[in-house]
C-alpha cells in the first residue's frame, strides 16, 4: 500500500525482443517467397519476338515467285473479335507461283503468347467456319527441313470450296517445341509449360492450292511438299527458329 492507501501499479510489460537469428530466419522466408513467386510466373521462352516475319521469309527463292494479285486464302484468325482474342502477332499470306504457272498460297500466322484460350487456330477448324466442307483430313508424310534434325509432323487436309472447286492444304503446328497433336494435346503442353514457367510461342505454317477435281490432290500435296521444304531452307537461318524448331 502506498501513502493513499492504494495498491501499486504494476510496471508496463516490455515487449519482447527478437534475436538476430529469428529476424534473419524471417527475412529469409520473405525473400524466399518472392523469389518463388518470380519464378512461377510464366515467362517468354522465344528469341525471335523482334523478328519482322514478312521480311524474313522471301519474295522468291528456288523455282518460287511472289504473285501479286494471289487468291484470296481463308483467314487465319476467323472469330477474333477483339484484341484480347487474337492469337497472332504476325502473319504473312502470299501466293506464289512456279515457271510452270502452277500456283501455291502461303498463309504463316505467328503468336508469342499461346494460352489455354488464345492459340493457334486450326485450320481444320477455320475451314468450315469460312464456308468450306471438310472432304479428307489425316496426318500427312513428315518434311525434312533446314535447320531441324528430326522431320516436322504434318497434316493434310482436302475441302470442298465455296462455289464449287476443292482446295487442298498442308500443314503444320509449332507450340513451343511440340508439333502435331490436337486441341487437348496443345493445351496439356501450355498447362505444363506453365508450371515450369514459361511461355510458349507458336506457328501455323500452311500451304494450300485451289484444285478442279478432288484426284489432283495427290499431286498437289507432292508439290507442296517441295514448296514447303524449299520455303524453310531460304528463310535465314537466325529467323528459321520460328518455322521449325
Amino acid at each position: 500500500m502506498n501513502a493513499r492507501g492504494t495498491a501499486p501499479s504494476a510496471p508496463a510489460a516490455t515487449p519482447p525482443r527478437l534475436s538476430a537469428a529469428v529476424c534473419a530466419a524471417g527475412l529469409a522466408v520473405m525473400l524466399g517467397a518472392a523469389a518463388g513467386a518470380w519464378l512461377a510466373t510464366p515467362r517468354l521462352q522465344t528469341a525471335q519476338g523482334g523478328t519482322d516475319l514478312a521480311a524474313a521469309v522471301p519474295k522468291a527463292f528456288g523455282d518460287w515467285r511472289l504473285v501479286q494479285d494471289g487468291s484470296t486464302q481463308v483467314d487465319v484468325a476467323q472469330g477474333v473479335e477483339t484484341e484480347q482474342e487474337q492469337p497472332y502477332d504476325q502473319t504473312v499470306m502470299r501466293t506464289y507461283a512456279n515457271s510452270r504457272g502452277e500456283e501455291v498460297m502461303l498463309a504463316l500466322a505467328w503468336g508469342e503468347r499461346q494460352r489455354q484460350d488464345v492459340k493457334v487456330h486450326r485450320p481444320e477448324v477455320c475451314y468450315p467456319a469460312q464456308g468450306f466442307a471438310v472432304l479428307k483430313l489425316k496426318s500427312g508424310p513428315a518434311i525434312a527441313t533446314a535447320g531441324r534434325a528430326a522431320p516436322v509432323p504434318t497434316t493434310e487436309l482436302l475441302t470442298g470450296a465455296r462455289g464449287g472447286g476443292y482446295e487442298a492444304v498442308r500443314y503444320w503446328i509449332r507450340i513451343g517445341d511440340m508439333y502435331g497433336g490436337d486441341g487437348w494435346a496443345a493445351r496439356w503442353y501450355i498447362l505444363n509449360e506453365g508450371f515450369r514457367g514459361r511461355v510458349p510461342d507458336g506457328i501455323l505454317v500452311r500451304a494450300s492450292q485451289r484444285l478442279a477435281q478432288p484426284g489432283d490432290e495427290a499431286k498437289s500435296q507432292a508439290l507442296m511438299d517441295g514448296f514447303l521444304r524449299e520455303l524453310v531452307a531460304a528463310v535465314p537461318a537466325g529467323a528459321r527458329p520460328l518455322l521449325v524448331r
